[in-house]
């Protein structure tokens, strides 16, 4: 009984990291498909400045969306529809 109630926390800990990591994925991947739509040259020349621009849209983007994608992990994994 005990086993399965320290696999179950361990599992569910494993799925919120999981969907942290997801998230910690779709914020930079959304901001170069943002650069790469309007800004193709740029994005293709991959130089010091695109970089830089890149790391400080995504360090803004993290501070913005942070607190919500914790809000929608949370109410995915409360409502149980991460199985």
């Amino acid at each position: 009984m005990l086993f399965q109630v320290l696999l179950n926390i361990i599992v569910a800990i494993i799925k919120f990291a999981m969907w942290v990591l997801v998230a910690l994925v779709a914020i930079p991947f959304g901001i170069y498909m943002f650069l790469l739509k309007y800004f193709p040259g740029f994005t293709h020349n991959a130089s010091f400045w695109f970089w830089s621009v890149f790391s400080i849209l995504s360090i803004i983007g993290f501070v913005l969306l942070w607190r919500p994608i914790m809000w929608v992990v949370g109410g995915i994994q409360l409502l149980g529809a991460v199985q």
